[in-house]
């Protein structure tokens, strides 16, 4: 299930000397939030990695599919309440043979919400 335009909205895109950064805008009225937490919503850690696919697709024009979480640390939780835009800060991706790498880390204002080292097969 693609979430781009559902879930979330791309409200910037920024190309840098160290990679390209996401300005995201979470939808706090989303269905998935309704139920993650009806009260207190929090972004499940499954989406988190989805934005960063489909973040990276447009990123590398190319049809991904999730192969590895080398690692992830997930390190606050995302109110799309109390934080409702977030910055996608990825790394060089590194593309070769079918393969896609990438270093994401999830940023608000001041605050720091995940990190991912995440690997893709190109489809």
């Amino acid at each position: 299930m693609k979430l781009l335009n559902s879930f979330f909205s791309i409200k910037e895109e920024t190309n840098g000397a160290g990679g390209i950064i996401f300005k995201v805008e979470l939808d706090k009225e989303h269905f998935i939030y309704k139920a993650h937490f009806p009260e207190n919503p929090i972004t499940p850690g499954v989406c988190i990695i989805q934005i960063a696919q489909e973040l990276m697709e447009l990123v590398t024009g190319k049809e991904l599919v999730l192969d590895t979480v080398a690692n992830v640390k997930y390190i606050q939780v995302i109110s799309p309440v109390e934080d409702p835009v977030v910055f996608y800060e990825f790394g060089a991706p590194s593309l070769a043979d079918g393969v896609c790498k990438c270093k994401v880390t999830v940023k608000g204002e001041g605050k720091l919400f995940t990190k991912l080292s995440l690997i893709y097969n190109v489809i």
